[in-house]
């Protein structure tokens, strides 16, 4: 058996609804410093472009090893829909939609994809590319009679021309929330019946988002999560960057991790040069280039006041953003499934042992599915089995 089950207790009316939510959220935001009031949205669905359409025949060919989870054929579609941006103002954002070619009731399936670098953008979902790895997970999960939705979030697509909140999970999650609402727009109109199952799925960013997701939806009310299968999501934000300022070993990932703190310090509005948190030289490169070539060990990457000065808890405000960032402090009422690899060098599996365990004493039906010996992309094959099975039961 190639992963266990799980890790044994204790080892490691809607728009009033959805102003109320945001209203709330972005005052809890005390670092900005003017909270604000989104521009509601009485209509979420804006258009769609249809892509391509795969017969059933053609898409078994595509994914023999997946045969049997093939029962139909599909639709893309490149929807545009409304939603804000993350000073609140109202923006168009796009997504892909796969549709499976049958009349029966589907599930609907809300796929979250992982990090894209800027200079990646084209692999955001939207461009309906056959290169993206994600994508084909839409398509092969379409065409297991789901139709399956993948944002593109803010700063891909649509509103490329706006900067990723990378990290800042809840702010991200209202991106893919609304396009839940614009889908069901859209498939309503196109007369696609929906059943009243709801899943969710996302890997590594995507699998933090997602989670953000179904905490919000079950707060509202409006949507209800049926099942949930995440993979090798970075939930414990708050106790990953305690992990890197710690090391003492080069980190390969390090550009995402000093990304997720520019991202911060420019969505919570901290106002710090990039010279506060980086030596000189790497914070010259970052300024122009978040893929620039930085240090990989933390000693020589970050300031050394201001990582003595985080790890003594001075700095109070940038704790607060992390903790605000943890996922694993409340209790899911839906199944949730969390899928990770014991070898992941890149979102260490401690993440997901930390939901697992405090996910479990609160009474969550959580389960935690560990890939002995894989990494972060090696389990993949098992995640998406993971994925079809559950759903499959929980349909």
């Amino acid at each position: 058996m190639l992963y266990t089950s799980k890790i044994s207790q204790g080892t490691l009316p809607i728009m009033k609804t959805i102003t109320i939510l945001w209203v709330s959220f972005c005052f809890s935001l005390y670092t900005l410093a003017q909270p604000y009031e989104p521009v509601p949205i009485e209509k979420y669905f804006v258009s769609a472009e249809k892509g391509e359409h795969l017969p059933v025949n053609k898409i078994r060919e595509k994914y023999p090893q997946l045969s049997q989870m093939i029962t139909n054929g599909f639709t893309s579609y490149k929807i545009i829909y409304h939603s804000h941006n993350v000073n609140g103002e109202l923006i168009d954002l796009s997504g892909a939609l796969f549709i499976p070619d049958s009349d029966e009731l589907h599930p609907l399936l809300n796929y979250n994809h992982g990090t894209i670098f800027p200079s990646q953008e084209r692999n955001a979902p939207s461009y309906l590319s056959n290169f993206s790895m994600e994508s084909g997970i839409g398509k092969i999960f379409s065409a297991a009679g789901y139709v399956v939705m993948l944002p593109d979030y803010i700063g891909y697509g649509s509103s490329k021309s706006f900067e990723h909140p990378y990290g800042a999970y809840d702010i991200i999650a209202r991106s893919s929330i609304d396009m839940i609402y614009a889908v069901k727009e859209f498939c309503k109109k196109e007369k696609i019946r929906l059943s009243s199952k709801n899943f969710f799925s996302g890997w590594s960013e995507g699998a933090a988002v997602a989670m953000a997701v179904i905490r919000q939806l079950e707060k509202s009310g409006d949507i209800q999560p049926t099942a949930t299968v995440l993979n090798a999501g970075p939930y414990f934000s708050s106790g990953f960057v305690q992990h890197i300022l710690n090391s003492q070993e080069p980190l390969k990932f390090m550009n995402t991790y000093a990304w997720v703190l520019q991202s911060y310090n420019r969505v919570y509005q901290l106002h710090k040069p990039l010279e506060y948190f980086f030596n000189a030289e790497a914070a010259a490169k970052l300024k122009l280039n978040i893929q620039a070539k930085i240090p990989l060990v933390p000693d020589q990457l970050f300031n050394e006041t201001f990582k003595a000065s985080y790890l003594s808890g001075n700095e109070k405000d940038l704790e607060e953003i992390f903790i605000r960032n943890d996922l694993w402090n409340w209790k899911p009422a839906g199944k949730l499934v969390l899928c990770h690899g014991d070898q992941d060098d890149y979102v260490p599996y401690f993440n997901s042992v930390k939901a697992y365990e405090e996910m479990k004493v609160k009474g969550a039906d959580v389960s935690l599915r560990t890939f002995k010996g894989q990494t972060h992309s090696s389990g993949v094959m098992y995640y998406l089995m993971e994925m079809y099975q559950t759903f499959k039961d929980a349909n």
